[in-house]
């Protein structure tokens, strides 16, 4: 998987994204933070998709320095180009928001493109995953992915019946 989200097509042949694989104590560190955002948030997800993290094997981890851009200034960020772009990131504050931004567009779609890749390449090998935003979030929370504006979260399992999968009665 990390080599599938690796070796993914970036555009402009620009590489920004980082992956790492968490098992162990890192991923009961993840859990533990996920059902810390429940608690503090009131979001019954987090704290769910925490208890899916927890059952897993490993969590991938893949983000991106979305803030870095490929210098096309094409305005897709909302911004005149790479250089407005670069100086609004450098100037915003901390808000109440899970991620902060501008992030370049073409470093998003690198991330979407590297994370469908690696889920691409776990299903070839019928290896249950989810893509968690929430894990994530709270990988970045902890440091996990310093220099990664966007993080996604990738919890894998091997049994007899997909974890990820909730029924209705489950909620």
């Amino acid at each position: 998987m990390a080599l599938a989200a690796r070796t993914a097509p970036k555009a402009c042949g620009i590489d920004s994204i980082e992956i790492a694989v968490v098992s162990g104590k890192e991923q009961e560190k993840l859990a533990e933070k996920m059902e810390q955002i429940a608690k503090e948030t009131g979001m019954v997800f987090f704290r769910i998709n925490g208890a899916q993290v927890r059952n897993s094997e490993v969590t991938v981890l893949i983000g991106v320095q979305g803030k870095k851009t490929v210098g096309l200034n094409c305005g897709s960020c909302g911004f005149a180009g790479c250089e407005e772009m670069t100086k609004a990131g450098a100037a915003a504050k901390s808000n109440k928001t899970d991620f902060t931004g501008p992030n370049c567009i073409f470093k998003v779609a690198d991330l979407g493109i590297a994370v469908g890749s690696a889920v691409k390449t776990a299903a070839i090998h019928n290896v249950d995953n989810r893509v968690m935003y929430t894990a994530g979030l709270a990988a970045m929370k902890l440091g996990m992915l310093k220099k990664c504006s966007l993080v996604y979260g990738i919890p894998l399992s091997a049994t007899g019946r997909n974890i990820y999968w909730i029924a209705p009665a489950e909620h």
